[in-house]
């Protein structure tokens, strides 16, 4: 009958040299385990912030949005200024702990909420600087600026 494996481990005796292979062969697997550790550390962090950073970036632009709604929903109520419109996009932005800048936050373009017509479609731009609003500073991302516009109608002009 031919025997193709055999059930029976054979053992390999156990001598000085087999040990010594043995230990060598542990501290070599704990080595190579360092080495990777070494390299991968790195590359899963810059994977990780990456990631939370863009979640940032996706957090400034609905932030934005709704930010450039809530100060246009204020200004096109009767008797509602610019400064009405700043105040509340101010307010909703430190509300959400967002770093801007106070000179270019909101723009009005052409058409503004205090001069606005009954019926007269007008525009906010609201601008956030991204750099101060994300976990790492980061060259790639530059002097970005995340735009949000919103056009509402100016349900009643401002009685003097």
């Amino acid at each position: 009958m031919l025997r193709l494996f055999s059930l029976a481990k054979s053992r390999p005796k156990n001598t000085g040299e087999t040990a010594r292979r043995r230990r060598r062969g542990s501290r070599s697997r704990k080595a190579t385990a360092t080495v990777e550790m070494a390299v991968l550390v790195p590359v899963l962090l810059t994977f990780t912030l990456g990631t939370l950073d863009l979640c940032s970036l996706q957090f400034l632009r609905e932030s934005a949005v709704l930010a450039a709604y809530e100060g246009s929903r204020q200004g096109v109520a009767r008797n509602r200024t610019n400064e009405d419109v700043v105040d509340r996009v101010r307010q909703f932005l430190d509300e959400r702990n967002i770093s801007y800048d106070a000179n270019t936050l909101c723009d009005f373009g052409n058409r503004s909420f205090t001069n606005g017509q009954t019926l007269e479609p007008i525009t906010l731009a609201v601008n956030i600087p991204a750099a101060p609003n994300l976990l790492v500073p980061s060259s790639l991302v530059g002097d970005l600026t995340i735009t949000a516009n919103v056009t509402m109608v100016k349900e009643w002009a401002n009685q003097d």
